[in-house]
């Protein structure tokens, strides 16, 4: 029986590729994982199979070089426009002849809906029962035990695009990955994001990725709703290139100089311009205020958070969400953007990696929003898969950091730090909220360490001093 599995992010701008165990308590070991720049993959589809190939084999074989394994079989997150929700409702009449409601009428109202096909152009991603009805009468949890003589149920199905799929295949296939297991990677991030109080009382969870928007709604610890809009932050990054601002310096003016809604920006940036420097003495240096970058870059975060209200409404539980709306992913970075969500939609808003059912011997970082997707296609694949609890002690792995004192190749992977006396599950999520950072430069939050000031550079481009940028 395998030990470990391996998940896959594939987003709009880079892939993750992450390896994880189940301890010997049930909890999800994050063993590593491997980050690399990703092109030809936009809005969750394909446009260049040979770029994004050459991206997951890249990924992989650095994750395979460093961790002494095979990567055959990969847990795969994927989004974008393909990705629909469709409920479909089926029945079936009781067995006993007393009307008891037993195991075996509920699988076989289960064995009935597994049998539903997708429509055409479609692949069925995820089955998730919704709720049962007792001879009309709603029931809250399982039916089990309660009298009637008709048992009904209604499944949301999620879809994904047929043609996507087999393109993102082809694409693994081709890096040398057999087997895909394909989960919606709005699903999976909010598996590890939303504590079980708030998939209690009901939940949005929304990835705010480079090419989409993913958006998950969870209430009574069932997955009710998933949308997947094909608008993401690297939207922001056409509208600030319209400015004449160097392509290659736009992530960077964003992610450190950015504010996603103008009340956000200090009071003594509020006039100020960035300057950036050319690159070529034949050049000018180009220059924008802080207010005009904030915004081009709240005009386009308005038309997502427009999106994500209109998804909500949708979902038909915009009402029955008392515990608001948490923001991950990459996105969730952009300064002021919980404000921002807080103040159009209306729900509390707090900002959020991968908190549950983490195990202490994982690397450190593990709360960073940019893995919630990754991780939490670990935790859901470990439980799906039958992975076997071990015994596991962690390695110490070279740090880009330190490789690149050492005049030594700088890679892009994330590190493991030494091993650390386990604490209570209450006090490990109460410490990983302490650091997970609100945004960039560490905001009102701890940076977590070397791997995310690593992660910083890799994925931000290095530091801004004095509202200047190299």
């Amino acid at each position: 029986m395998e030990q470990h599995l391996i998940s896959v992010d594939l987003g709009g701008s880079k892939v993750v590729v992450a390896m994880g165990r189940l301890s010997l308590s049930g909890e999800i070991i994050v063993v590593d994982a491997v980050s690399k720049p990703m092109e030809g993959f936009t809005r969750g589809e394909v446009t260049n199979i040979e770029h994004v190939t050459s991206a997951i084999r890249e990924a992989i074989t650095e994750l395979e070089a460093r961790q002494g394994v095979k990567v055959d079989n990969v847990w795969v997150g994927v989004s974008g426009r393909h990705i629909v929700c469709a409920d479909n409702s089926g029945f079936v009449y009781v067995g006993g002849s007393d009307g008891e409601i037993t195991d075996r009428d509920v699988e076989k109202l289960h064995e009935n809906m597994n049998n539903v096909q997708a429509p055409d152009g479609k692949v069925i991603l995820s089955r998730i029962p919704q709720n049962y009805k007792v001879d009309a009468n709603e029931t809250i949890g399982s039916p089990v035990g309660r009298f009637g003589r008709r048992l009904e149920t209604t499944f949301s199905f999620v879809l994904g695009g047929k043609v996507a799929l087999e393109r993102i295949g082809k694409a693994f296939q081709r890096a040398g990955v057999a087997g895909t297991h394909y989960i919606a990677g709005a699903i999976a991030s909010a598996e590890v994001v939303a504590s079980e109080e708030e998939k209690e009382s009901g939940v949005i969870v929304i990835d705010l990725g480079a090419g989409s928007t993913d958006l998950c709604v969870i209430q009574n610890k069932v997955v009710r709703y998933v949308a997947s809009i094909p608008v993401g932050s690297a939207a922001i990054n056409n509208d600030i290139r319209s400015t004449a601002i160097p392509a290659g310096m736009i992530e960077k003016l964003k992610t450190k100089c950015g504010y996603a809604i103008a009340s956000a920006i200090p009071a003594d940036k509020l006039n100020s311009s960035i300057r950036i420097n050319s690159r070529s003495p034949h050049q000018k240096n180009k220059e924008i205020t802080y207010r005009d970058l904030t915004t081009i870059i709240n005009a386009r975060m308005l038309d997502i958070v427009d999106l994500v209200n209109s998804e909500i409404r949708s979902s038909g539980y915009h009402n029955r969400l008392p515990s608001g709306i948490i923001l991950t992913g990459g996105g969730s970075r952009l300064a002021g953007v919980d404000v921002l969500f807080k103040e159009h939609t209306g729900y509390d808003v707090r900002l959020g990696g991968a908190e549950s059912d983490i195990s202490a011997e994982s690397m450190e970082g593990t709360s960073a929003p940019e893995l919630a997707t990754a991780i939490g296609l670990l935790s859901i694949g470990i439980a799906e898969s039958g992975i076997a609890p071990t015994e596991y002690t962690r390695n110490e792995v070279a740090t880009p950091e330190a490789e690149e004192e050492q005049g030594e190749k700088v890679v892009d992977s994330v590190v493991q730090q030494p091993e650390v006396t386990k604490p209570t599950k209450e006090e490990k999520r109460g410490s990983k909220r302490e650091k997970a950072p609100k945004r960039p430069d560490g905001g009102e939050g701890k940076k977590g360490g070397r791997w995310l000031r690593w992660l910083n550079d890799v994925v931000f481009g290095g530091d801004v001093v004095d509202d200047e940028m190299q």
